[in-house]
């Protein structure tokens, strides 16, 4: 197989054709400014992800109110993003330093998504297929972690593929430190990696012994990760999560339809689906259009898409007290399935067609338009969650507060959950703690003491309607932070000795203080 020569590979930097370059390059800055248009990214769970590094900051400083409450979990799959961020926030606060990472991440996953495509010598008009995905369901979700490990399993794959060229003791080296840090990124980016990278090294060496001889650094892989995974657990052993042990499946033919908006949205208004749609279907028919074709005669490129599709096809919605498993690996759709074409005649022939110029310019304007929805959705985001930026500022530092978000959806961001945890950025950057709290699950780096479990167990915050006094320990905090266009029901707080007082109100923000009620006073 052509591949299997180094020199076969195709070494053209991204779209190398002078002013096409400049815009390639342009546009990945402008991806990266991105997540600084906002003084807090609209991602749905990045704001707990902030909460834990604020949490795990003041614990290490020995100055969290909340210490008896926690203890510090450093045999977490997260420890690379949540480690690097923990000193950056130091220098430059914890809201800047998520953003700088995801900026890293998506540069970094750009340039190895190119780096792939040329090392399986496929398309290079394809490039601008890389710059879009980033900002899919893992990035509107929230997933931080997941996005920071991305890249890494990108450099994985590199590494596989090159080792599988020829296995040199430099070549396994950077494959075992690699699959060893990317361990410590994320569980599920390294599942991915290490059986895409698996399989690649397999087809290219299944010949008697050398496959025998060359595939135990992989297998030292898997098995470093069993005794990871065996040792975290027996750690967390006393420290129950009460989440659902059941797998949930999401059959349908819907489910196909989906799996071709992940790469660009999650979910949303309907207008904003369909411009995304299309967007969606412009880049998966591209290739086509443009002559690429499959080529049949080199599988080895083809398994990161093959494996990408049949987790979006085919792995559960919920599993291993996971929930979303299978929408995040559409961050590798697009790019995967531009390394299975290859140029159907020499690239510069095709270049000066004028079919060719009309398509890539098609391209070009797609992604320009995905790019501009979300600088724009970002801009007005940051101007809609201003209310809420500004009462969080004002609070009192270091208090408990409950989170109570009744309307989640952003109509400027014109994304649904956005503001299931944006309050957690009171715990992040006022010292303070909020329930529901990311300190339930096993993953994070701080978790919640088995005998100081909170009355607010996973699952309220997408029910928080069933909210009761009483079961829900509510003389626990000092804020309620409520988000709701309708008035806040009278009966809300029934069964409090004193109802909690409304202190501040600004658009569909209510905070409500708990007071000691008069007569209960010494």
């Amino acid at each position: 197989m052509a591949t299997n020569s180094p020199a076969a590979v195709n070494v053209q930097p991204a779209s190398a054709y002078g002013i096409e370059s400049i815009l390639f390059f342009l546009t990945a800055c402008w991806g990266a400014l991105i997540p600084w248009l906002s003084n807090h990214p609209p991602m749905v769970d990045l704001p707990q992800h902030a909460a834990q590094i604020g949490l795990w900051r003041d614990l290490l400083l020995e100055r969290s109110a909340w210490e008896d409450y926690f203890r510090i979990n450093l045999f977490t799959p997260y420890l690379l993003g949540y480690g690097v961020a923990l000193p950056l926030s130091f220098l430059i606060g914890i809201s800047a330093a998520l953003k700088l990472m995801l900026s890293c991440a998506y540069l970094a996953f750009v340039y190895l998504c190119v780096r792939l495509r040329q090392q399986f010598n496929s398309d290079a008009r394809l490039d601008w297929l890389f710059l879009v995905s980033f900002f899919g369901y893992a990035y509107k979700w929230g997933f931080f972690t997941f996005l920071v490990a991305a890249p890494i399993g990108l450099l994985f794959l590199l590494y596989a593929d090159q080792y599988s060229r020829g296995s040199t003791p430099r070549h396994t080296l950077k494959l075992l430190f690699t699959g060893a840090v990317l361990l410590a990124s994320h569980g599920l980016v390294f599942v991915y990696a290490v059986s895409a990278g698996m399989g690649m090294h397999a087809l290219r060496n299944f010949k008697g012994w050398r496959f025998l001889r060359t595939i135990w650094p992989f297998l030292l892989l898997v098995a470093l990760c069993g005794a990871y995974f065996y040792i975290n657990k027996k750690f967390s052993a006393d420290m129950p999560t009460n989440l659902d042990s059941e797998i949930k499946w999401d059959y349908g033919f819907d489910r196909i339809v989906k799996a071709l908006l992940y790469p660009v949205t999650p979910n949303g208004e309907p207008i904003a689906m369909l411009k995304l749609f299309i967007t969606a279907l412009v880049m998966f028919a591209t290739p086509w259009l443009l002559g690429s074709r499959i080529n049949w005669r080199d599988p080895i490129s083809k398994i990161p898409f093959f494996l990408a599709v049949f987790i979006l096809g085919f792995v559960p919605n919920y599993a291993f007290s996971t929930a979303l498993l299978y929408q995040r690996f559409a961050l590798f759709l697009l790019p995967a399935y531009a390394w299975i074409f290859q140029a159907s005649q020499p690239k510069e022939a095709m270049k000066q067609t004028t079919r060719g110029k009309i398509l890539i310019g098609v391209l070009v304007l797609f992604t320009w338009i995905f790019m501009g929805l979300q600088t724009l959705h970002t801009i007005r985001f940051d101007n809609e969650s201003k209310d809420i930026d500004s009462i969080i500022s004002q609070l009192k530092p270091r208090q408990r507060a409950l989170i109570m978000v009744f309307d989640s959806d952003s109509k400027a961001n014109d994304s649904i959950k956005i503001y299931a945890h944006y309050p957690a950025w009171y715990q992040a950057e006022r010292g303070g703690l909020v329930d529901f709290n990311f300190a339930w699950f096993p993953p994070q780096i701080v978790r919640y003491r088995p005998d100081r479990l909170p009355g607010i167990e996973p699952g309220f915050e997408w029910n928080v309607d069933t909210f009761d006094w009483k079961k829900n320990r509510g003389e626990d905090f000092n804020y309620f932070l409520i988000r709701s266009r309708k008035p806040v029901p009278s009966s809300l707080f029934a069964g409090a000795p004193c109802q909690p007082q409304l202190v501040v109100q600004k658009g569909e923000w209510s905070i409500y203080e708990r007071i000691t009620c008069p007569n209960l006073q010494q």
